[in-house]
């Protein structure tokens, strides 16, 4: 991470959760990180907790990244400011339990344009401001090994479906700054479950599994798997890494209760 201390990283969905054990472990590691998400109050305390350590300089910007202008304003902000990104970290995601049977147009429409437009918003901010200030920078794309195959759990399949875009986008990138002749890293991480607030929501459709069943990752193992991904040497890219808990597998296997289906269509 040596060659990183002193730039700057801009992580999305920074204010919990992955994001916020991502920008812990960057400040630790000497980075300056533009924190953005839309709890103003908690990305303060997030920078005051690692204000007066031996660490990057925190910065918060309130930000709702779907919002292209308000992507727009922060990376000119940074260019301006800081002297643009070497680090995007696109950690800003939802995860809606929404059946294709009788799933609202809005939980869908919110879950691609914040899972894929927003990202890629981000992305094409970061390699014009990256073009522009002849930094050969990183993008890690926070993925999911739902981007990988068609995971079993009923009404999770819209989510699968914009998981899956990102693994596609994540090639796509790669392919067009080839062809750019750019040097620009593209990295995707993709975690399984992960003990976070974003599971909460989803708990009705993993009904049918005990607690012994289901292994989850801390938020600091997929930290620490970016963390990874950053460390490697110019001429080496991670393209993929997958994080699954030990004892766990990346294709799952689960055949939903009848019970499960019903009161997900019901709900």
């Amino acid at each position: 991470m040596e060659q990183w201390k002193g730039k700057v990283a801009i992580v999305t969905g920074a204010s919990a959760g992955i994001g916020a054990s991502i920008v812990v472990k960057l400040a630790q590691s000497g980075v300056h990180v533009v924190t953005l998400a839309r709890r103003e109050n908690i990305l303060k305390e997030l920078a005051e907790s690692l204000k007066g350590k031996d660490y990057g300089t925190i910065y918060t910007k309130v930000c709702d990244v779907t919002d292209e202008q308000a992507v727009k304003d922060v990376f000119s902000w940074v260019d301006s400011t800081l002297g643009g990104p070497s680090i995007l970290i696109n950690n800003a995601g939802v995860a809606k339990v929404s059946s294709l049977l009788n799933g609202r147009l809005e939980d869908w429409q919110e879950t691609f344009n914040l899972n894929v437009l927003a990202l890629s918003v981000c992305s094409r901010e970061a390699y014009k401001s990256m073009t522009k200030n002849k930094i050969d920078g990183h993008i890690i794309q926070i993925n999911s090994i739902a981007g990988h195959n068609l995971t079993p759990y009923f009404a999770f399949k819209m989510y699968n479906a914009s998981k899956n875009a990102v693994t596609v986008l994540c090639d796509g990138l790669r392919h067009e700054l080839q062809l750019m002749g750019s040097k620009i890293k593209v990295s995707s991480v993709s975690p399984g479950p992960v003990a976070t607030d974003m599971l909460v929501g989803i708990d009705k459709i993993m009904a049918d599994r005990t607690p012994k069943d289901l292994k989850f990752l801390h938020v600091e193992d997929v930290a620490n798997a970016v963390i990874t991904s950053l460390a490697t040497p110019p001429n080496v890219l991670i393209a993929e890494m997958t994080v699954i808990p030990t004892g766990s597998l990346i294709q799952t296997h689960l055949q939903p209760s009848s019970q499960v289906v019903e009161n997900a269509l019901n709900s």
